[in-house]
């Protein structure tokens, strides 16, 4: 359908309803308040178990998202931690006692990133944008 055709459908309806409000408002006023009650238990109950079943199906990534919170709040604790001596107390080392250049792996070891796993091999579908 067009947009011509659609939109003033869409304005009768909400008028329509408007007007069936207000003629149930003046005609049986206690009626409508138990439909509305009715109305939003129903809706509350509905989302009550949307969202108790959706997550559950979607924990896996909060899980995992939480554990990668707290290893990465663990490094930074582990960085920030006081060190003992004072920077202007130190004592250099002689070159034949510094420590090698650190190895390749070494650097892969502290990395502090931790891969969340998601849906990489979805594609998202344009037409919605």
């Amino acid at each position: 359908m067009s947009r011509r055709v659609v939109q003033p459908l869409i304005y009768m309806v909400i008028g329509l309803a408007i007007l069936g409000f207000i003629w149930k408002l003046f005609t049986d006023p206690m009626g409508l308040f138990t439909q509305l009650l009715i109305t939003a238990v129903i809706a509350a109950l509905f989302i009550f178990l949307v969202r108790k079943f959706m997550t559950k199906r979607m924990g896996k990534q909060s899980t995992s998202y939480q554990k990668a919170a707290k290893q990465s709040s663990k490094m930074q604790k582990k960085k920030s931690a006081p060190r003992r001596n004072a920077p202007h107390l130190r004592v250099i080392p002689s070159k034949r006692l510094m420590p090698k250049k650190r190895s390749l792996q070494d650097d892969k070891k502290q990395n502090p990133f931790t891969v969340i796993e998601g849906r990489k091999g979805k594609k998202k579908n344009r037409a919605l944008f």
